[in-house]
């Protein structure tokens, strides 16, 4: 534990630096220098940020962030580092996590990981300490990206099929839209979506985008793909007029990535993946009922060899999608008489399970019925003219 005396050490550093800086022209050094100069900062951007996650947690517990006016310890410590709320929120769940740590924690203070790498690794490893060694690895050797991704996959393994469940239902519960005009007028927003959903609307997105580049080249207008992107969005939600091509497309073909042995057990275990490629994890159950038009890629794996991979088309043609809405023109559930929006369920023999995507094992539901019960346990029986909707047992009995 430092002395009183130790707290020298920081504050003679900052004004070692603050002076250094005050002389610093860039312009009079090499390039070499340059660069290694920029090394020295990053090294010790490492080192600051590794002591404010290590006291972050101990300065909330006093009383100084109250003594100076502010509504929470996450207040004060965002006006002191200079950072949104939500990241200084960040900083002090990191501080917590790195108690049941003590590699990680090691690592940060000899300044091997920065913010962003502690943050990840924390709050993945906190759930699954065994694999914190492999993912300082990773931290050590890849890039951020290839961290987070990692990351991602290890908190996807929650252990049981229900669990994946209730982190979806999580996600989906948290969802949000939200806008704001920036300082010059423009029109910002932000949204959180559940994974299958944003891939959903990425894949349209960019559909549109590909129709608005194509007319851009054939104009010879040329602008940044993002910008053809935002007009794609707009586009999209307000119905504005495509093209011929874009009116006699299909909905666009979703593709989920996932080892055969998890979606044959409804739930992934340690080095499986169940996921949507560019956007990340999904439950099984995601895989197997919410996505009724995608393609499954299933890689059929052996440790860390891949053995073969089998492409599952579930999409629904247009004869059968004809017989079945004529058959269900609204939700099946008893009592419900939704009749827009309306999903297509594998009801009875689940196509992770061999279903076959046929008149018999299909059924209309509204997205409230096929949310309930893809991940809230609800059952759907009998059949066409005779159905029934039975709750999950710990529901039935309440």
């Amino acid at each position: 534990m430092p002395s009183p005396v130790a707290f020298a050490v920081p504050k003679r550093a900052v004004t070692d630096v603050t002076a250094y800086l005050a002389d610093l022209e860039p312009d009079r050094i090499t390039t070499s220098q340059a660069a290694e100069l920029f090394s020295l900062f990053a090294e010790l951007a490492r080192l600051g940020s590794a002591g404010q996650t290590l006291v972050a947690r101990r300065a909330a517990q006093g009383e100084r962030w109250k003594a100076e006016g502010h509504r929470s310890a996450a207040s004060w410590i965002a006006r002191a580092a200079g950072t949104g709320l939500g990241e200084a929120k960040g900083l002090l769940e990191t501080g917590e996590r790195l108690e049941r740590l003590p590699a990680t924690t090691q690592a940060l203070r000899r300044g091997e990981l920065s913010g962003t790498q502690v943050r990840e690794i924390a709050a993945a490893a906190s759930s699954r300490p065994s694999t914190e060694a492999e993912l300082l690895e990773v931290a050590g050797s890849g890039t951020i990206e290839n961290l987070k991704d990692r990351c991602r996959r290890v908190r996807a393994v929650v252990g049981s099929a229900q669990a994946e469940r209730d982190r979806y239902a999580a996600i989906h519960a948290a969802r949000f839209f939200r806008h704001w005009s920036d300082p010059d007028g423009a029109f910002r927003g932000e949204f959180r979506l559940a994974p299958d959903h944003g891939a959903r609307l990425l894949a349209a997105v960019e559909g549109r985008a590909n129709d608005l580049f194509d007319e851009a080249r054939r104009a010879e207008r040329r602008e940044p793909p993002t910008a053809y992107q935002a007009d794609a969005l707009v586009d999209l939600v307000t119905g504005s007029p495509a093209d011929t091509r874009s009116r006699g497309r299909d909905r666009a073909v979703l593709h989920v990535r996932a080892d055969i042995a998890a979606l044959r057990r409804g739930y992934v275990e340690g080095g499986e993946v169940c996921e949507i490629p560019g956007v990340g994890p999904v439950p099984v159950a995601t895989a197997t009922s919410v996505l009724p038009h995608a393609f499954l890629k299933i890689l059929v794996t052996d440790g860390v060899d891949v053995l073969s991979v089998a492409h599952a088309k579930r999409t629904i043609g247009a004869h059968l999608r004809s017989a079945i809405e004529e058959r269900d023109r609204s939700c099946v559930v008893p009592g419900c008489d939704v009749a827009c929006g309306l999903e297509i369920d594998h009801w009875h023999t689940d196509f992770a399970a061999d279903g076959p995507t046929a008149l018999h094992n299909l059924a209309t539901l509204c997205h409230f019925h096929h949310f309930q019960k893809t991940y809230r346990g609800f059952v759907l029986s009998g059949g066409p003219g005779r159905w029934e909707w039975e709750p999950p047992p710990e529901l039935d009995s309440g």
